[in-house]
């Protein structure tokens, strides 16, 4: 079995943990689960040691509110004079605390046969609780759990495609209306300073008379 920082069996302090608890030794329980917690330091010492803890208070508060319950009985049946009444319900409530503590006693014993093996005491809820898991406790919530929220696959956007653009058209050629050309003013011609005939633009010579143009 390990041994722990003092040289003492684990197991054998949750061990006696336990058997306090069983014995209802509440302020013997809590003396070991200091050491255990302060001292030792060890963490699966430390779970074992929060589990007989726990059950030690869960079998006190249950005592505590069935003597509420059939205490309170007792004293209603007793100032309406129900004198059997009043005897049944002393007789229920200890029944009730020899259940209770029987199953204290079972609940520490199977502690102890999974901690001799090594194991954890996993005693039901309690475990979790010595975990840290409070929310297990209050057990599942009323009604029907809500239903994962659905994801909506994201929208992808169409590819941006540029308008189609013809291709430039080469300009045509300006044409001029009959009505433009006849308008514009003619070239002035070149007439020989002789004999007036018309003369080429480059010709030096008149080709009528020969005379010269220059």
């Amino acid at each position: 079995m390990t041994k722990g920082k003092f040289g003492l069996s684990l197991a054998a302090i949750a061990v006696i943990a336990f058997g306090f608890a069983a014995l209802r030794q509440p302020t013997s329980v809590l003396l070991v689960c200091g050491f255990a917690l302060l001292a030792e330091k060890d963490e699966w010492l430390n779970k074992q040691a929060m589990q007989a803890l726990l059950l030690t208070i869960a079998y006190y508060l249950a005592e505590l509110v069935m003597g509420w319950i059939f205490g309170g009985l007792a004293r209603f049946f007793g100032w309406v004079k129900l004198y059997s009444a009043v005897s049944a319900m002393g007789t229920a409530g200890s029944f009730v605390s020899d259940v209770l503590y029987l199953a204290l006693i079972v609940f520490s014993v199977l502690a102890v046969v999974r901690v001799l093996r090594g194991k954890d005491a996993g005693l039901p809820v309690i475990a979790k609780m010595a975990g840290g898991d409070f929310a297990a406790a209050r057990g599942p919530k009323a009604g029907a759990a809500a239903a994962p929220a659905q994801t909506v696959p994201p929208v992808q956007a169409a590819p941006y495609q540029t308008q189609y653009a013809p291709p430039a058209q080469p300009s045509a050629p300006i044409q001029m209306s009959p009505a433009a050309a006849q308008a514009a003013p003619a070239p002035a011609a070149r007439l020989c300073p002789a004999c007036a005939a018309p003369l080429h633009e480059d010709s030096r010579f008149c080709t009528e008379c020969g005379a010269k143009t220059e």
